[in-house]
């Protein structure tokens, strides 16, 4: 399937994944890492710990992603989880997942 296909069809609406080259491993592991432990804390209750990890997520997505779209959709993605973080984590949750999707 071609992948303007996978994009229309997409009901997040983010841009697909970025290609490992388009930032520094670091960045990718970083971002990795704060999306998992932001989902983790929501499903766990615990919602000022999600919204810290996407605080940071988002001021590495600002200050080491190039700019353009992927970096504004992850930020995005950082603002609705901080909103949704506690009174509504299943779709917290959804942001967080689709934005693990979008990471390498």
């Amino acid at each position: 399937m071609p992948d303007d296909e996978d994009d229309a069809t997409d009901p997040t609406g983010l841009p697909a994944p970025a290609a490992p080259d388009d930032h520094p491993a670091d960045v990718e592991s970083a971002l990795t890492h704060l999306v998992k432990s932001a989902r983790d804390a929501v499903r766990e209750g615990r919602p000022d710990e999600a919204v810290a990890a996407v605080d940071t997520a988002r001021t590495v997505a600002r200050n080491k992603l190039p700019d353009g779209a992927w970096a504004e959709r992850i930020v995005h993605g950082c603002d609705r989880v901080a909103d949704l973080a506690a009174d509504d984590p299943p779709v917290a949750i959804e942001y967080l997942d689709a934005m693990r999707r979008r990471l390498p």
